[in-house]
């Protein structure tokens, strides 16, 4: 594809919060009944991002986090030159798992930019977090991740800045 387009994968563990992000990002709205992604869901966004002249296309693809759709998340990684890494802020396993995922998805691509993002933010509150600052930077340098949102998919918060920050990343690198 040309040089404007690019392929982002939402990744991480099941129920963490991946589809109703995207349905924050593309529609502005929060989907509190979103069916569980069998196997993966794809959509096309066009967007315009700073020190870019043209438009710029994503084709984002929502993988299945449960286990048995690894074999076929697989091939959806391929061309992908983005990753978002989605984790669960109320449960520490799904913060956990996301080595996995790295180990999963470098099996089949090895150049790309990834975030980190921590969902449901709206769930916390200072007393009950439970990723201490240090652990979420020590995941953000082994997942290589440019940065760390901790976003809220029903509020809203960072949704846009993360996929700014990935889109804006990728687009540097296509063009150095």
């Amino acid at each position: 594809m040309g040089k404007n387009f690019f392929k982002i994968c939402i990744v991480g563990e099941f129920c963490v919060g991946k589809t109703t992000l995207l349905h924050q990002y593309l529609e502005r709205r929060f989907a509190s009944n979103v069916a569980s992604t069998i196997g993966s869901n794809f959509f096309v966004k066009r967007i315009k991002i700073p020190n870019a002249k043209d438009l710029i296309t994503l084709q984002i693809w929502d993988l299945a986090g449960q286990a048995h759709f690894k074999w076929v998340r697989q091939g959806f990684y391929k061309g992908a030159k983005g990753i978002v890494y989605v984790f669960d802020l109320t449960d520490k396993r799904t913060f956990e798992s996301l080595t996995y995922w790295k180990t999963e998805i470098e099996k089949i691509i090895e150049d790309f930019s990834c975030v980190l993002v921590g969902n449901k933010l709206d769930l916390l509150n200072s007393k009950n977090s439970i990723i201490e600052k240090e652990e979420s930077d020590n995941l953000r340098k082994i997942l290589a991740a440019t940065e760390y949102f901790e976003t809220s998919a029903k509020m809203g918060t960072h949704v846009e800045d993360f996929f700014l920050k990935l889109v804006s990343q990728m687009y540097k690198l296509s063009n150095d």
